[in-house]
């Protein structure tokens, strides 16, 4: 009889911690940093032959030309083979763990013309059907993104906010460092990462079904695209809300999965959402916006790409997704340009810009959701945001790259020179151990500001702002 209770009392214990446990959302799988999982011995071995820590991945293109430098949807046919064995360096004369066809092309907006170029790797069978690959130690998918760093001469700030990302928000692209050649040629490093998609491991909605009159899916803000099924006539357009040049574009489901009217199910879905927002009611418990949005995923969003100063974000590469049954929710996107590494212009650490963005510049009109911000950013500068993580997260994953960052600037050094240094005079990175010390730097000053100044969202939501929307 006794055990039967001790039986009992855990199974309740149990049954507990797994509801605690999803009222905080904390996740049922642990984030794995590669720079901290590593078992292996940070070392290039003496010897002819290419040898890395790394995981290494090589593109044959059969002499092809990889398209899409202009854009163009057009691909071609590649092999893949991937090293990474777990308990000794990787040489190229070994066994692949990974050997696979792929549809590939050059991927990104401004991305394309930079000479390290990006890709999108499409896994296929030699029936050309998908062939799901976990890589790295990254969930099965069928589709990865080599994302080749160059504007950011750290390295690391993609690989590096992805990963805070994703313990702070439900979820943010799985990241691993690798070195990558293609017909043989050295290429650098690179960071291979999960695409936007739906998956076990990526983006968590329910599947669409053709027969479903509701569907989960995934949009993105982006610049307005000449197919025009891909740009949504929502609410906000319609006002003319959103930007000329922008545009809502539906990434999930995919074109071929499309039935009759679930562009217009989609269109409804988000204005629903818009004329709640820009209704100005944010007292109502039935018909406000808190009714559409997962506010928490809002407020982090907001967190992590004003504290970087990314504002690309709401802008363009802006990934919003739903499941059927729940909430439209943000995901985190592209900090290539964060951290005051912008081509076009320098960024203060004394400025908030979301104020003026798609829907935040209405969510910021409201005294909760600007309370929710504060309350939310002071409890992560105490963890993942605090000066001393992120410091430590930059020199422990510098680290962990090794000789790997020598050798990609054997092949890409040519931009520590200030005549090809894209940024402008007086913000020209000369060495690697510059570019390091700006991001810390910047870390360190758009922390403090913040630290002082972050009551100052208020003003967004005081009574002398909003008064022009009360009816």
């Amino acid at each position: 009889m006794k055990n039967k209770f001790i039986c009992i009392g855990t199974c309740i214990i149990l049954i507990i911690l797994v509801v605690i446990a999803k009222s905080v959302n904390v996740s049922s799988k642990e984030r794995i940093h590669q720079h901290l999982a590593n078992t292996k011995e940070v070392k290039t071995e003496e010897g002819e032959q290419f040898n890395t820590h790394l995981p290494i991945v090589t593109i044959n293109t059969d002499g092809q030309e990889i398209p899409g430098e202009e854009k163009e949807d057009s691909t071609i046919k590649t092999k893949i083979q991937i090293y990474d064995n777990e308990t000794k360096n990787n040489y190229l004369t070994d066994c692949p763990m990974l050997e696979t066809l792929a549809v590939t092309r050059i991927r990104g907006a401004t991305s394309r013309k930079f000479d390290k170029k990006n890709y999108l790797l499409k896994f296929i069978n030699e029936d050309e059907n998908k062939n799901k690959q976990s890589v790295m130690g990254m969930g099965e998918h069928d589709e990865w993104v080599l994302h080749g760093p160059f504007l950011d001469k750290t390295l690391i700030r993609n690989y590096m906010w992805y990963n805070i990302g994703a313990e702070i928000m439900e979820y943010a692209p799985n990241v691993r460092f690798c070195e990558v050649f293609i017909d043989g040629e050295y290429k650098g490093l690179y960071v291979m990462m999960d695409s936007i998609s739906v998956g076990k491991e990526r983006i968590k909605i329910s599947k669409t079904g053709k027969k479903n009159k509701y569907t989960s899916y995934i949009i993105r803000l982006e610049r307005v695209n000449s197919k025009q099924y891909k740009n949504l006539n929502n609410f906000t357009k319609y006002m003319k809300i959103i930007g000329e040049k922008q545009s809502i574009d539906i990434i999930y489901p995919k074109v071929s999965e499309h039935t009759q009217g679930i562009n217009k199910y989609i269109e409804d879905d988000i204005s629903k959402f818009e004329k709640a927002l820009y209704s100005f009611d944010f007292n109502s418990e039935s018909e406000g916006y808190e009714k559409y949005i997962d506010v928490q995923s809002f407020v982090d969003y907001f967190i992590i790409n004003e504290f970087t100063q990314n504002y690309d974000a709401m802008n363009l590469s802006t990934y919003i997704y739903k499941d059927k049954r729940g909430k439209l929710k943000m995901c985190i996107w592209d900090f290539n340009s964060a951290c005051d590494n912008y081509v076009q212009r320098t960024m203060m650490d004394y400025d908030f810009d979301f104020n003026e963005d798609l829907w935040y510049k209405m969510l910021l009109k409201d005294e909760k959701f600007v309370n929710k911000i504060i309350k939310r950013y002071r409890e992560l500068r105490r963890t993942y945001l605090s000066e001393e993580y992120l410091l430590n997260y930059i020199d422990e994953t510098i680290n962990y790259i090794g000789d790997a960052k020598n050798r990609n600037f054997s092949v890409w050094g040519y931009t520590f020179e200030a005549e090809n240094d894209m940024l402008e005079q007086g913000r020209k990175i000369g060495s690697y151990e510059e570019a390091v010390e700006q991001l810390k730097n910047f870390i360190i000053k758009r922390g403090n500001w913040l630290d002082e100044h972050i009551e100052e969202l208020h003003q967004f939501s005081h009574a002398s702002t909003i008064k022009k929307y009360i009816h």
